[in-house]
């Protein structure tokens, strides 16, 4: 259950980040941490991409233009929904100010639900099987979150509720590496589950891509109820109380994932 908090300040909030490494400093240059982090896991994904197209033997051309668009819907998607659901009155009062994406202000699931349709509506413009791809890119989603969560955990956004546990970081759940580790297993688990479905000629595609959704989201559930910093505006559903919008969203992906599986053993 989600326990109540007393306030805290903005300078509490910032001692309690002590420790981490939000700006990486080299001489004259300031890197954002994160965004170092962010511009790293992309190179080594694309390189990962480039070994899975080879060992699978895909079309490369159509792997990269995938990759693309997930990689610029995963940025608008995020930005835009940081934008008008966390903070539009800020962004309200300096339009501006929505350009300045150095600052931070990014949401996953924003991303994740842009970048959905377009790779859809690619795969159709193009004949090719949605979820054919989808199953393909599963471990490279999964792994592309796991790095992803590195950069929080350096730059100390997404910081959990206080706790005395023995695994605390500055007296808080170190929710950013609950995801960080509990994603790179599910990680290890698509690749499991994917060398043993290619011994399996009678898969249906999407299996492996649903598996991913529903791990994750129920990953990311659980995780919520340990965060502090800001969920937006949370929402009341019946027998499970008060969630945020996340945790709804979450049960969202979990709900659609078990009607897929349902509809890939019926066909």
């Amino acid at each position: 259950m989600r326990r109540d908090l007393p306030d805290v300040s903005d300078a509490d909030r910032k001692k309690d980040k002590q420790g981490m490494i939000p700006v990486i400093h080299l001489g004259f240059l300031s890197i954002p941490t994160f965004f170092l982090i962010i511009s790293l896991s992309l190179s080594a994904l694309l390189v990962f991409l480039s070994f899975r197209v080879d060992q699978f033997g895909n079309d490369r051309q159509i792997a990269f233009h995938i990759a693309l668009l997930l990689m610029v819907g995963g940025f608008v998607g995020g930005r835009l929904l940081h934008v008008f659901y966390e903070e539009w009155p800020y962004y309200a009062a300096d339009p501006k100010l929505i350009l300045y994406f150095w600052n931070g202000g990014f949401v996953y699931y924003g991303g994740f639900l842009l970048a959905w349709p377009l790779v859809w509506g690619f795969c159709r413009l193009k004949k090719e099987s949605f979820l054919k791809w989808a199953d393909f890119f599963a471990p490279l989603l999964s792994l592309s979150h796991a790095l992803g969560r590195l950069g929080c955990v350096l730059a100390g956004c997404c910081f959990g509720q206080y706790c005395d546990l023995p695994w605390a970081v500055s007296g808080r759940h170190p929710t950013a590496t609950y995801l960080m580790v509990g994603e790179f297993f599910i990680f290890l688990i698509l690749l499991f589950l994917e060398k043993s479905f290619l011994k399996d000629k009678k898969t249906i595609a999407g299996h492996l891509f649903y598996k991913w959704i529903f791990l994750h989201a129920l990953l990311r559930y659980v995780v919520e109820f340990y965060r502090d910093d800001f969920r937006g505006v949370f929402v009341q559903i019946p027998a499970l109380g008060s969630v945020s919008i996340s945790q709804a969203l979450c049960l969202g992906l979990m709900l659609l994932s078990l009607i897929a599986f349902i509809k890939l053993r019926k066909n």
